[in-house]
């Protein structure tokens, strides 16, 4: 339990320096035109586009259009997991967030399979350039993660009950009893080991992509 409440805390660290990181680095760029092969452009328009770029992967599926859209795959079948998680999390949902839950059942089911599928791609083309140590580490855990999963929905259920009540309990300093169960225990830790993971992925995601906007033609 210690172990949960220091990584949450640390979570907590990386997340407020990267905002802070983020901050400064947009008060450093104080030019009101970004030059991009001899033409001008206002700062706040390449930040905008470079913003829907991260949204849609707009320069990926200029690049890739197979890698883009096992890359999109992946990104909404994730999102839609941890929007149904939240069950565990808060108390007080409304009932039409059933039908969240319903879509992440079988997002959950996609998501493995979507990064598979983002894994061959990437071999196919390069696999030196494309699949690095650090790419290949988030896959194989998230590919851990929807595997463990998809294992205690379908094959070993949990007490859903007792889930919540230990998840709730570390949020609101009522420590409950961690369930009674290898799997989840593995499932969880790996989850924890995303979510160290996660912040130095989100907030540099921003600054890559504008950076690139810098070298390259501006599209709109």
């Amino acid at each position: 339990m210690i172990i949960v409440v220091i990584t949450y805390i640390v979570i907590v660290i990386l997340y407020v320096r990267g905002i802070k990181n983020v901050i400064l680095l947009c008060r450093a760029d104080n030019e009101e035109n970004i030059y991009l092969r001899g033409a001008a452009y206002p700062v706040l328009l390449v930040y905008l586009i470079s913003f829907i770029d991260i949204i849609f992967f707009r320069r990926l599926f200029r690049i890739n259009k197979l890698l883009w859209f096992g890359e999109w795959l992946f990104h909404i079948s994730f999102l839609s997991v941890i929007l149904a998680h939240l069950r565990f999390l808060l108390i007080g949902l409304p009932p039409w967030w059933s039908h969240i839950v319903c879509i992440g059942k079988y997002s959950g089911i996609v998501m493995p399979f979507s990064l598979v599928y983002i894994l061959i791609v990437r071999a196919s083309i390069d696999w030196r350039r494309y699949i690095s140590p650090g790419n290949l580490f988030l896959i194989l855990l998230l590919i851990l993660i929807s595997l463990s999963g998809l294992f205690m929905r379908y094959i070993k259920r949990m007490d859903i009950i007792e889930v919540k009540a230990f998840v709730t309990g570390i949020f609101s300093f009522n420590l409950q009893p961690v369930p009674d169960s290898g799997m989840f225990v593995f499932h969880y830790l790996l989850g924890l080991v995303l979510l160290l993971y996660l912040p130095s992925h989100v907030m540099t995601a921003p600054i890559t992509v504008t950076e690139a906007r810098r070298r390259e033609e501006f599209r709109i």
